[in-house]
């Protein structure tokens, strides 16, 4: 028969199991959730439609954004997991990444020329402009460190709000915090990976929205 104080370690062992299984779950849906091919989806619509409030070509516009801002990349990392060039559609081991920042920039490019060509500048092809310069930057400083991509998206997304809708999208810096923690939490990055990727997500995105501000 076990001794009662056993029988309370067990109990206490298993509710810690437990309760850190359950974060651990929160973690990751949160990373999933936040991976810059997802929340581009909401964040394309919500721009597109409080720029453009007349609906001229907003369907077209960002069903040509996505695609290139999210869709291409997306396959493309489920492609590179097929043929074992990547570890993990989050791909969490450094070295690994080149590849599929190159590609996303080829898309992120091509992406804003099509919509330049087709629409002229806009807010679709002003926040492709910006995910192209923002992932080239990531891909650069990942060659010797492994800067958030998560963190980056994020906060260049809030940044975009900031400046279309104002003070009221502050808010959504909770949803920065939340990702930092997740990002942290499940070892993915240090504190300073996440926080410079932060910076450079909405300095670079508020600096090229601003200077673009004159063509939007």
């Amino acid at each position: 028969m076990l001794h009662p104080a056993q029988i309370d370690h067990k109990s206490a062992f298993h509710s810690t199991t437990t309760s850190n299984l359950l974060v651990t779950r929160i973690a990751r849906s949160v990373t999933h959730l936040t991976a810059p091919p997802v929340l581009s989806i909401p964040v394309y619509i919500f721009l597109e439609t409080l720029y453009d409030p007349q609906h001229e070509g907003t369907g077209w516009k960002v069903t040509l954004a996505l695609f290139f801002g999210a869709v291409a990349p997306a396959i493309a990392v489920l492609l590179l997991k097929a043929l074992k060039l990547v570890s993990d559609v989050h791909i969490m081991e450094r070295t690994q990444r080149t590849l599929p920042y190159c590609i996303a920039i080829a898309s992120f490019g091509l992406g804003t020329l099509t919509l330049w060509l087709l629409y002229g500048w806009g807010m679709m092809s002003a926040l492709l402009a910006c995910c192209t310069l923002n992932t080239l930057t990531v891909m650069l400083i990942n060659l010797r460190w492994k800067i958030s991509a998560h963190a980056t998206g994020v906060s260049g997304s809030i940044a975009a709000c900031l400046l279309i809708v104002g003070w009221r999208a502050w808010p959504l810096l909770g949803l920065l915090a939340l990702v930092a923690w997740a990002r942290i939490y499940l070892r993915a990055h240090t504190p300073g990976q996440v926080v410079s990727g932060s910076l450079l997500g909405f300095s670079f995105t508020v600096t090229l929205l601003t200077l673009c501000g004159s063509l939007i």
